[in-house]
């Protein structure tokens, strides 16, 4: 009776919030005072096949009509951030009810804060499993020319030529705005005439179906009964709001978390779009110099005074491409860890628009202290000022009209990989330039993170005719050369080698003998490990936390630890 009672009482709940959430779509003013539970943001799919359909939408916001909240301090915003993006797409419904954008990565908008992303939605189902006219759709909010990513979810009457539009934000990965932002707008939809209907559906069928299979990470207890998969979650370090989500790709099998938000689940997990800050100095970066080495054969040995002509003074004259890499050009205020990085002087390069004022800074900030190649400084500006010498070097090599990351990254690497539409822009300079980052301003699903990272681990493995990165450089990187170990930092158990840092293992309870794992790291708590057999663990965070001790042991339990390729030197 108490069972029959409960499920009485929580069906009662779902409808007074779906009456509300209809509520609100169906006045001229309504806006609930605090954001809505995910649940009731997330659609029932239909039961049978609906009508393939095509349209334009446009979803206009007002301040007045929105409210941003700072979920640390309580402090309701009122500035230019409450400012809603004006939102326009073109879009394709296929017979799954599924809506499926034309764009589906980066728009930069009119907005003076926000750029976005939209995702592929979900018709709506009525009681009897019928579609209706209502669309939710996973969308993302990106601060202007940075990378920090703001999740939310959109749900609006996409068949009405006028009607109104609910958005909720309730998650994000941005370690320095954490924030709820909910409201409402005005929908247009247009009809349109789109001759490429069918492509666009069979290009997103053909992206889902290059996904890796996936299971609950909880399901890794069938590899090992002892597997303590909270450890993954490194919950005695992070809390739940802090992390965005984290997984396993291990033998072809992709065990993933849930996307937790302060609202509940995310209901498009799948579809959640990461940042990859630092990430990019190993997957853009370096990845692009394996290809280009393996292409040409002298791109390490490309010395930076040769190709970018504020860089051409005394301080510059020795200092390689893969100086550049390794963030080793001599040149430096302090080479105390992270002493300049965190500099707010370095706010003039971050803060900079344009590849002038970007250069400016990188050539001329620091002063000359070192032999280039002895000492590791960790510079997102040097990595930047490798992204200028690149594109130079490419375009003298194949055409002024080249681009690092179009025509390079994305075009031989990203593209044949079958990567998500997300993963098809970069951030820029603002200028004519154009510049790419090259150092941060990526995004991804987190299935494109997983096999974007195994293929570069698999690619040191590759047979020398199937592999298109230099291997040498790329083994070098991954700890698989002792003779190259890498740069020395200001920790003894940390080393950074051609855009990758590697961490030492020395718990004799976990391996007999010291390892070096090669792994990946991104600003405000993002880590992408690259482990035996090609697989990968990851946790996306912003919570300042990049410490992954506790999932070693657990990880060991896989047999992903303990290799003899990365044994200590």
């Amino acid at each position: 009776m108490r069972l029959i009672l409960f499920f009485v009482l929580l069906n009662i709940s779902f409808s007074a919030f779906s009456a509300k959430l209809n509520n609100i779509l169906n006045s001229q003013s309504l806006l609930p005072n605090a954001p809505l539970p995910m649940s009731l943001l997330t659609p029932m799919y239909p039961n049978a096949a609906v009508a393939v359909r095509q349209g334009s939408t446009s979803i206009l916001a007002t301040p007045k009509m929105s409210m941003l909240v700072n979920t640390v301090t309580g402090e309701k915003i009122t500035d230019g951030r409450l400012q809603f993006p004006h939102i326009n797409f073109d879009w394709v419904q296929n017979e799954s009810g599924e809506v499926i954008p034309t764009v589906r990565h980066l728009v930069i908008s009119d907005n003076l804060y926000w750029d976005y992303i939209i995702g592929v939605g979900q018709v709506w189902s009525d009681n009897d499993g019928q579609e209706t006219n209502k669309v939710s759709m996973p969308f993302t909010l990106v601060e202007k020319n940075e990378n920090c990513t703001h999740n939310g979810v959109l749900v609006f009457d996409y068949q009405a030529s006028e009607g109104n539009a609910y958005f909720q934000i309730s998650s994000e990965t941005c370690a320095y705005f954490k924030a709820d932002f909910w409201g409402r707008g005005h929908v247009t939809n247009t009809p349109t005439n789109n001759v490429n209907q069918h492509a666009i559906i069979t290009a997103f069928a053909t992206e889902k179906s290059n996904r890796i299979k996936t299971k609950p990470i909880g399901s890794l207890s069938e590899h090992d009964s002892h597997i303590q998969v909270e450890k993954f979650a490194l919950a005695s370090a992070i809390a739940a709001k802090d992390m965005t989500l984290y997984g396993l790709l291990l033998d072809d099998v992709h065990y993933v978390s849930e996307c937790q938000t302060r609202a509940g689940i995310y209901p498009f997990c799948e579809q959640m779009v990461l940042p990859s800050y630092s990430t990019a100095k190993s997957l853009f970066a370096a990845t692009t110099m394996f290809y280009l080495e393996q292409l040409y054969g002298d791109v390490f040995s490309q010395k930076i005074s040769d190709w970018v002509k504020p860089c051409t003074g005394d301080d510059w004259q020795d200092v390689t491409f893969g100086n550049l890499l390794d963030m080793s050009t001599g040149n430096y205020q302090s080479s105390k860890y992270s002493a300049d990085e965190a500099s707010p002087k370095k706010l003039t390069f971050f803060t900079a628009k344009t590849n002038k004022q970007k250069l400016a800074f990188a050539c001329e900030y620091y002063p000359h202290k070192s032999q280039a190649g002895k000492t590791f400084v960790y510079h997102t500006s040097d990595t930047y000022l490798l992204g200028a010498g690149l594109s130079a070097y490419i375009k003298k090599k194949m055409g002024k009209h080249t681009d690092l990351f179009d025509d390079i990254l994305y075009e031989k690497i990203f593209k044949p990989l079958g990567l998500s539409q997300v993963s098809a822009q970069s951030r820029r300079t603002t200028d004519l330039n154009n510049q790419p980052y090259v150092g941060y301003g990526l995004f991804f699903t987190r299935d494109d993170l997983a096999r974007l990272s195994r293929f570069v681990s698999q690619q040191a493995e590759a047979n020398i005719d199937a592999s298109i990165l230099a291997k040498a450089p790329l083994q070098a990187a991954l700890q698989q050369r002792p003779e190259n170990a890498g740069l020395i930092t200001d920790y003894d158990f940390i080393r950074y080698q051609h855009g990758f840092w590697a961490r030492k293992v020395m718990d004799k309870s976990v391996c007999n003998k010291p390892q070096w794992i090669p792994f990946m790291s991104g600003y405000g708590g993002l880590t992408i490990a690259l482990l035996a057999k090609s697989s990968i663990y990851y946790y996306v965070s912003d919570s300042f936390h990049f410490d992954w001790s506790d999932a070693i042991p657990e990880l060991e339990k896989l047999n992903l630890i303990c290799s003899d390729n990365t044994t200590d030197t």
